[in-house]
Order: structure tokens, then C-alpha cells, then sequence
């Protein structure tokens, strides 16, 4: 379950969130939309922009298989600037999370997950996965694509769910 979820299924957002990034750059190029206008769109005036929801999305896929399977996640700087920095840090975090296997989730049902925001309390295994990791991981996904849409980009609900539904013909 741990390996499923921190590794295959956020991998498989991760690489939407690429699809996406490159279906939408086709048409800001056609439409003449700069890379830094996209980068600092937000839904809200008091939320993050859409640079920011992928920078968070990133390390969200990354913190959660390395405090499942004990280990350090690397750090990233948030220097992206461009649609293509952007999916050149996706690209990263899919070559780090390839680094894990299935063993390495062994332990995971007694990981620890601390954060600075909620002290002098702890997230554990399960309950960490399943009630705060792959929902703030799904929150900054979702708000992403929502950014790109509320722009009026051309996409819709394929283009987040990307092209690697596991689809089986009848009879199988």
C-alpha cells in the first residue's frame, strides 16, 4: 500500500501534471501568453501561484516516500521561473521517486512525519499517508490544473487525469 501510493500513484500525477504543463504551452505560444504571466496566476489573491503548486506538489512526492521509507529527501531551491524549469523539476522528483522499490516501504507503518506548523505533535504510517499526505499532495494537483483552467486554457478532465488510465477490455 505504502509503495503504491507514495510512489506509483504520485508518480502518475506527476507526470499528468507534465502533460498538462505541455498541452498548455502549445497554446500559450499560439496565443502569445508569457511563461511568467502563466507562473504567477493564482485562483485567489490570498493563495499560491501556479509556479508555487507545482514546487509544493514536488516536494509533497517526494517528502512522502522518503519519511515512509525513512529516508532524506533531497532539497530543491524554488528557482523555476519558466513552464519548462517547472517540468524539468516534475522530471526530477519522477527520477528520485524511481529510485525506491516496494522494500524500501517496509517500515513504513511506524514513519514519523513532523512539521514545524503543527508542534509538539506527530503523523504516523497510515494516518499520515492516508489523512494529510496524499491529500496536501492531491490539493496542490488539483489546484494547478484548477489555475490553468480558470485562465482558460483548453484543457479538461483527461488532461488531468492523464493518458495512463489502466483501462482492460471486457472479457479480461
Amino acid at each position: 500500500m505504502y509503495y503504491s501510493f507514495a510512489v506509483q500513484f504520485t508518480s502518475l500525477r506527476l507526470r499528468a501534471l507534465i502533460s498538462l504543463i505541455e498541452k498548455v504551452q502549445t497554446e500559450a505560444q499560439k496565443d502569445n501568453i508569457a511563461d511568467a504571466t502563466i507562473l504567477d496566476a493564482r485562483l485567489a489573491p490570498d493563495m499560491l501561484p501556479f509556479s508555487r503548486q507545482i514546487q509544493i506538489a514536488c516536494d509533497n512526492a517526494k517528502g512522502m516516500a522518503s519519511r515512509l521509507a525513512h529516508q532524506e529527501a533531497p532539497r530543491y531551491e524554488d528557482t523555476e521561473t519558466t513552464l519548462d524549469e517547472l517540468k524539468a523539476r516534475l522530471e526530477k522528483t519522477l527520477d528520485y521517486l524511481a529510485t525506491f522499490s516496494e522494500s524500501d516501504f517496509a517500515d513504513a507503518a511506524t514513519a514519523e512525519a513532523r512539521f514545524p506548523y503543527f508542534p509538539g505533535v506527530k503523523l504516523v504510517g497510515a494516518g499520515y499517508l492516508v489523512t494529510y499526505a496524499i491529500t496536501n499532495f492531491m490539493f496542490h494537483v488539483v489546484t494547478a490544473y484548477d489555475i490553468l483552467r480558470n485562465m482558460g486554457f483548453q484543457i479538461g478532465k483527461a488532461d488531468f487525469m492523464g493518458w495512463e488510465v489502466e483501462f482492460h477490455p471486457d472479457g479480461e
